[in-house]
C-alpha cells in the first residue's frame, strides 16, 4: 500500500535513528505491515501504530500525512489527533482533503478528526478560528464543519 510514496518513506526510515521515539525496529515493522497485501495485516499495523506512537513520534507521523498512500495517512491521523490535536490541524485537514481528491470516503479519517474537539475543546476552538480566518475552500469548509463539534467538555 505504501509503494507509491517511496521518497518520503525512505526519508522517514533514514531518520528513525535520529529521533527519540518509537524504537526503530517497531517503526520499521509497522511501516512494512502497512505496505502488506493483506488487509488484515494493514489494519493490525494501523492499530499498532495508534497504540504505540507517542509525542516523540509526531514528526514521523506528520511525514506519513505527506505520502501518496491513503491508508498510511489515515493510520497516522489517529495518533496525531490524540497526541498533537490542535497543533497539527492544518496538516490533518490538508491530508483529509487529499483523501477526498483521490476519491476516498475518508470515514476513518473523519472519525479521527472528531476526536480532536472531544479531547481538546478549548484549544481546538482557538486553532480552528485562526485557521478559518486565513484558509481557503475546501479546507475552510472542513474547519467550519469541525468547529461544530467544539461544544462539549474535554474527555477525562
Amino acid at each position: 500500500m505504501l509503494s507509491d510514496w517511496s521518497p518520503c518513506y525512505s526519508a522517514v526510515l533514514r531518520d528513525i535513528s535520529k529521533l527519540n521515539s518509537m524504537e526503530a525496529t517497531a517503526w520499521t515493522e509497522i511501516m512494512s505491515a502497512l505496505d502488506a497485501q493483506s488487509v488484515e495485516t494493514c489494519v493490525a499495523a494501523a492499530e499498532r501504530l495508534h497504540a504505540e506512537a507517542d509525542a516523540d513520534d509526531v514528526p514521523k507521523l506528520l511525514a506519513l500525512l505527506e505520502t501518496g498512500d491513503f491508508f498510511a495517512r489515515e493510520a497516522a491521523a489517529w495518533p496525531l489527533a490524540e497526541l498533537a490535536g490542535p497543533t497539527v490541524l492544518a496538516e490533518l485537514l490538508k491530508a483529509y482533503q487529499r483523501g477526498f481528491d483521490e476519491g476516498h470516503d475518508n470515514d476513518g479519517f473523519t472519525a479521527a478528526l472528531l476526536e480532536i474537539p472531544a479531547l481538546f475543546p478549548d484549544q481546538v476552538r482557538a486553532s480552528l478560528a485562526s485557521y478559518i480566518a486565513t484558509a481557503v475552500e475546501p479546507a475552510r469548509g472542513h474547519a467550519l464543519w469541525l468547529l461544530e463539534f467544539c461544544q462539549g467538555e474535554a474527555k477525562q
